[in-house]
């Protein structure tokens, strides 16, 4: 991918972009969800989705390697042939035992069906059980199949996600492991249980770690859809 990918700002921009963390590059402020992509009705309706969302400027392209088995990483390898260089592409390992060898399989897995020698950002998906962070750094866990996908150039950041307890979030960043970026849900319920927003956010903050902000309307806009937020107050948070 091109180093300028991020900051490939068109006359037709129209998606505002922001610093992703401490990378150097820009990305837009909201990205492309892949759970959806593969639900589609078909190929088609998928690369058209991915077309129209590049033309409005939007470059950040998310994925992980259990949605929909493997089809929405295919389907999205496919949407973005020939526009590669103008997304930073994301996916994530599902290796829910934390093992070295399962997610570094995983990985190559994820990049056949993307069609791409390379991920912009790889991270560990669902960190969301309390021993999740001692399985990860033990000998031969998931932080050492991050550590060498980046040596190896296959990855250019890492991270990890979860949306349970910021405390299992902050139990991972004592390891100070250099995550270049961490996945949290931030939304208008946040601040009222388990907040993410204020335990979380600033510590990933002090760090320079790229925030990526989840379930802002909540896992598929719920928190307007039933009522519980009127949609002219609907938040997009960081």
């Amino acid at each position: 991918m091109s180093q300028n990918a991020g900051n490939d700002q068109r006359s037709t921009f129209a998606v505002p972009r922001r610093a992703f963390g401490r990378t150097g590059e820009q990305v837009s402020i909201f990205g492309l969800g892949g759970f959806h992509l593969g639900s589609t009705k078909d190929q088609q309706e998928t690369s058209t989705i991915v077309s129209k969302a590049i033309d409005a400027g939007v470059n950040f392209f998310d994925n992980a390697w259990e949605y929909n088995e493997g089809e929405s990483e295919e389907r999205l390898g496919i949407a973005l042939q020939g526009k590669r260089d103008k997304v930073i592409l994301m996916t994530k390992v599902c290796s829910h035992g934390r093992d070295k060898k399962v997610a570094m399989e995983q990985l190559e897995q994820s990049l056949r069906r993307l069609k791409t020698d390379h991920l912009d950002v790889w991270q560990i998906h669902e960190v969301v059980y309390y021993n999740d962070p001692d399985l990860i750094f033990r000998p031969d866990g998931a932080i050492e199949a991050l550590e060498q996908a980046k040596k190896d150039g296959k990855v250019r950041w890492v991270g990890f996600t979860g949306h349970k307890d910021p405390a299992i979030h902050l139990k991972m960043l004592s390891h100070d492991f250099p995550f270049d970026t961490t996945q949290m849900p931030l939304n208008c319920f946040d601040a009222r249980f388990r907040t993410f927003q204020q335990i979380v956010l600033p510590e990933a903050n002090r760090r320079g770690i790229a925030v990526l902000g989840m379930k802002s309307l909540g896992g598929s806009g719920e928190m307007v859809t039933h009522g519980g937020i009127p949609r002219k107050r609907a938040c997009v948070t960081r």
